[in-house]
């Protein structure tokens, strides 16, 4: 008899939780709801990183895209640009190799950990009066391995990797989706 009368207390408990759950609803805020809908143009770069505009331009369309809410247009149909600046790309160590790694002097230390930190400020514009409607900073962080694996065969060119860019250049595209799924979320209003 206890076991059966356990039984219904448990399930009467799991019932009562399945009832308890919410959802996450949001709409688009109406700013970007236009009817002529809105242009996005390669953003500007600030930055000493040549092209990486392209990659964080890219990223905010196919985010506004994949979710079919807000229009994307042409710049000669747009009632609105979405324009965007890369105002910052920053490259920290964050950590560091042991003392006298691989040969080194023992008081000498090599990154084998960069920080990337991305800063992008977005401003929707009307066409033609540039007033703005809507403006927002977004930034975003990653860690990358500092490719420490030839830094010590001072014959091979390639031995600097640690100095070379494309340990973090490649990071690019992963930092970018995730700072415009962030744009994104600023641009709807959970309800």
């Amino acid at each position: 008899m206890r076991k059966i009368s356990a039984f219904f207390l448990l399930l009467g408990i799991a019932s009562g939780f399945h009832g308890c759950g919410y959802s996450l609803n949001h709409r688009v805020k109406e700013v970007f709801l236009t009817p002529g809908g809105i242009f996005v143009p390669v953003f500007d770069n600030a930055t000493k990183e040549v092209g990486a505009e392209r990659i964080f331009t890219n990223a905010l369309i196919r985010e506004l895209a994949s979710r079919g809410e807000i229009q994307l247009t042409s710049r000669s149909n747009a009632a609105l640009e979405l324009k965007g600046k890369l105002r910052s790309i920053e490259i920290t160590n964050t950590i560091l190799t042991p003392l006298g790694r691989g040969g080194l002097q023992s008081y000498q230390r090599l990154p084998s950990e960069l920080g990337v930190r991305v800063t992008v400020e977005l401003n929707l514009v009307k066409k033609g009066t540039e007033e703005s409607v809507w403006r927002e900073t977004f930034a975003g962080f990653r860690r990358v391995k500092a490719p420490t694996d030839r830094t010590f065969d001072y014959e091979a060119p390639s031995s600097v990797g640690i100095l070379t860019q494309s340990a973090w250049e490649d990071q690019y595209p992963e930092i970018a989706r995730m700072i415009m799924r962030d744009v994104y979320d600023a641009m709807v209003g959970v309800f």
